[in-house]
């Protein structure tokens, strides 16, 4: 195989490979990528690590000679990266030696033989969707920090996506923190049955990898093929396909409090400054092995944020619109952080109980083409503050 193409090609195309990549297998294969000729005359890149895949095409400046063979991944773009800015020349003999050369600089590797790559799942299918890339990664960013990382349970594992006509709706919840937020968006079915009712689990894991593919700020549209085990999403000339978790996700409408009696309005900038302040002084609390939590208290027209240490406290106050009794809640502050930070709006709304009853976040006014929705479950505060 001998092809050459330009430098910036390489890197495009070879960045958003890597996030799928195996770098903990025994499978020296899939530490590698793909490098196919097509009939076509283009050049298509696959990587693929057991769980999660991507594949790429791309046309050439030449195709000298025809081939199937594999790269060591990571070593591959380490070269293409400190390259000079030119045409790039990939050559690889039968007997596995690949010489990569740019203007008068070359490096040599050793390759594989293309048919040591395991088999790819089979990326077709005939149920679908078409939706808007931005509106897709949008959503994906609001309720990523709610994945769980280990559960004994592998649907927290993963984000519930539930896709009606003209709505997108998707669910997360870690034991501790559960994120749900929908967008009315123009979704199109791709299936010749016209069908438009799908829901899914596609595992976290995956989820950051398929954002890094998706457009923002542009008006582009993605198509998503649903498998019997694999959720594959078209844009343009790259597909990436992961398995989905085979599972019944948890009834989270029973879990959801519904009888909340206390109700402040916060500027939502302001609270996220007074909690990554407190952060400071709980996170020290982390290190010398101590509960590590803040103390969130409402009273008369007034929300105070407090944490202390060791080594130290801080302490914030802040104007709110406070209806109910007064309330002091500790929370862990890293979940916080994470469900402020990504709602929307100037203001935000925190429905509480007591002290040991989950609060809620929610937008203070509707908007019909976006909601979303933050349950936070509380610490228990065992000294004083």
């Amino acid at each position: 195989m001998k092809f050459t193409v330009h430098k910036s090609t390489l890197i495009n195309k070879l960045t958003p490979a890597m996030g799928t990549v195996s770098n903990k297998n025994t499978i020296t294969s899939i530490e590698g990528v793909l490098i196919e000729t097509l009939p076509s005359g283009e050049i298509r890149f696959s990587t693929y690590d057991m769980n999660k895949g991507y594949r790429t095409t791309f046309i050439p400046t030449e195709i000298v000679r025809e081939g199937r063979f594999i790269l060591n991944a990571q070593r591959f773009l380490q070269i293409v990266r400190v390259l000079p800015d030119d045409e790039v020349t990939v050559d690889i003999n039968d007997k596995l030696s690949c010489t990569i050369s740019c203007d008068k600089v070359s490096f040599s590797m050793f390759a594989m033989r293309g048919e040591d790559f395991p088999n790819l799942p089979d990326l077709q299918s005939d149920r679908g969707f078409e939706i808007s890339s931005e509106k897709l990664k949008m959503i994906i960013g609001k309720v990523s920090h709610s994945i769980a990382e280990q559960d004994n349970r592998p649907m927290l594992c993963g984000a519930f996506f539930k896709i009606r006509e003209g709505e997108m709706e998707v669910v997360s919840c870690d034991s501790y923190t559960l994120s749900r937020c929908s967008v009315k968006c123009d979704i199109s079915s791709l299936a010749a049955s016209g069908e438009l009712s799908y829901s899914f689990i596609i595992p976290g894991h995956a989820l950051g990898e398929l954002s890094k593919c998706l457009s923002e700020g542009e008006e582009e549209n993605v198509k998503f093929f649903i498998s019997r085990k694999h959720a594959i999403v078209v844009k343009g000339d790259t597909v990436f396909f992961t398995r989905t978790i085979d599972s019944e996700y948890i009834d989270y409408e029973r879990i959801i409090p519904k009888e909340n009696d206390i109700f402040v309005t916060v500027d939502r900038e302001r609270f996220l400054d007074a909690l990554e302040r407190a952060n400071i002084v709980a996170e020290e609390k982390i290190k010398s092995s101590g509960k590590s939590y803040v103390k969130i208290s409402v009273y008369e027209q007034s929300l105070s944020v407090t944490s202390a240490s060791v080594n130290g406290r801080v302490f914030d106050e802040m104007d709110c619109v406070h209806e109910g009794g007064d309330l002091d809640i500790g929370f862990n502050c890293r979940y916080l952080i994470n469900s402020t930070k990504v709602a929307e709006g100037e203001n935000i709304k925190i429905s509480l109980k007591s002290a040991t009853q989950a609060i809620t976040i929610e937008p203070v006014e509707a908007d019909d083409e976006f909601k979303y929705f933050y349950m936070i479950l509380p610490v228990r505060m065992n000294d004083q503050q």
